[in-house]
């Protein structure tokens, strides 16, 4: 059996935000803040068992946006400031 890419109509798939965590961290205090974005629509989370990040990791819990890192004290902050970067540096 031949395939052709050319012969499949392939369906667009609408870009959305990219939201990276390391497991680490969310264990640290991000997942409440990975709860809350996991329900939008409009961004894709990801979760990486280690982003190589570590220097902050220690010191706050973040989450890398479309590859930009995002720092905060709380999760709830933490939401604030992915929202500030998504209005700042959108994928779209």
């Amino acid at each position: 059996m031949v395939f052709s890419l050319f012969k499949k109509k392939k369906e667009q798939q609408q870009l959305k935000n990219r939201v990276e965590f390391c497991i680490t961290n969310l264990s640290l205090g991000a997942a409440d803040a990975y709860d809350e974005l996991v329900e939008r629509d409009d961004i894709e989370i990801e979760e990486s068992g280690c982003t190589s990040h570590c220097e902050i990791c220690e010191q706050s819990i973040f989450a890398l946006v479309n590859g930009e890192v995002v720092t905060a004290e709380d999760a709830e902050t933490l939401v604030q400031a992915i929202d500030e970067e998504l209005k700042q540096n959108p994928l779209f």
